[in-house]
């Protein structure tokens, strides 16, 4: 007969034995979280769309892989990212191409006034050999992309005027989301100011700047139709976002689990895209219900923008070198 005490003793051995064994698969089995940094607010649809994305993770990886998404730049600011990625403080995040301008000035290639046609233009650019060209460069500065996010158009905002052609632009502060774009607005007589989009209600409300540029829909996230009066639908130019990865973080996934990551990137990639046309038609209304005067540019003064804008392109072609050679022929060359 075993005592009742040895029998405790035995049991508590074995239990001792065994737990470690039992941690041990169970952290093994532990999802992959990767934090990602977005610096829309929910309600926007690229916001939506990276809700997907982390769905379709989960779901591709058999939640081996999970998506943690911080918005409304809670973890970092546009003008942050980049330097997060590349220094490993954050997985993932939502990259403004024209981040990487300073680096990679043909990164700005999407920025260029009046050089795209339509919002198919953008996938058709990215396919034809633009996003392996920058892929290339991303990856030497220890990036890795995972998925393309587009955006749709660039409007112009201000509370000051209609701004019908080139010379209405003399004299206003108008924000700027890049350099690319402070180019632009330069160009057309404007003082532009580079601003995270997370800043801009406040520097308009306050009137730090006459005017910014931004998206329709961003517009309506942002509440900018609040604090302006006036919007030319220009059209004039496109914001290209990517959702890139810190590329030791991406090399150190099996490779089961960056297929899945890349595959839910397609699907994400699609439905914003699928998203844009609807959103910015409701934005638009909802923009027109505000009370704010939208305008649209004439055949005729939209040729003035595009005479206004030549040095932009002509100072791009320069400044990017080869590559942004290469990039300015695969857009002229879409049809």
């Amino acid at each position: 007969m075993v005592s009742h005490r040895w029998k405790n003793f035995l049991l508590s051995v074995t239990f001792a034995a065994v737990a470690p064994l039992v941690a041990g698969v169970s952290s093994s089995q532990a999802a992959t979280e990767l934090k990602l940094s977005n610096q829309f607010p929910p309600s926007h649809h690229v916001s939506k769309g990276l809700v997907v994305f982390a769905d379709k993770v989960k779901e591709y990886s058999k939640g081996a892989v999970e998506v943690k998404i911080f918005d409304s730049a809670q973890l970092f600011k546009d003008t942050e990212i980049v330097e997060a990625l590349q220094e490993g403080n954050v997985d993932t995040g939502l990259v403004p191409t024209n981040k990487w301008s300073g680096m990679i000035p043909a990164a700005d290639a999407f920025e260029m006034p009046f050089i795209f046609q339509d919002l198919t233009s953008i996938k058709k650019f990215i396919d034809a050999g633009a996003g392996d060209l920058l892929e290339g460069e991303f990856q030497k500065k220890g990036v890795k992309t995972l998925f393309w996010v587009d955006y749709g158009y660039i409007q112009f905002f201000n509370n000051t005027r209609p701004l019908a052609t080139p010379a209405d632009f003399k004299g206003l502060k108008m924000r700027s989301f890049s350099s690319g774009d402070a180019e632009t607005l330069q160009a057309l007589g404007a003082a532009p100011t580079v601003m995270s989009s997370s800043e801009m209600y406040m520097a308009l409300q306050r009137g730090t700047v006459d005017g910014a540029t931004t998206g329709m829909p961003a517009a309506v996230s942002r509440k900018i139709m609040e604090v302006q009066k006036y919007m030319t639908e220009a059209n004039y130019s496109t914001a290209q976002f990517a959702v890139q990865a810190n590329l030791a973080v991406w090399k150190k996934l099996p490779k089961e689990q960056q297929d899945a990551v890349l595959l839910a990137g397609k699907d994400a990639e699609a439905w914003i895209r699928a998203a844009i046309a609807d959103s910015e038609a409701q934005a638009k209304t909802v923009i027109e219900k505000a009370g704010v005067q939208i305008s649209q540019l004439t055949p005729e003064n939209r040729k003035l923008f595009i005479q206004a804008t030549e040095p932009v392109r002509t100072t791009f072609a320069t400044k990017g070198g080869e590559l942004a050679k290469k990039l300015i022929d695969i857009a002229l060359g879409l049809k």
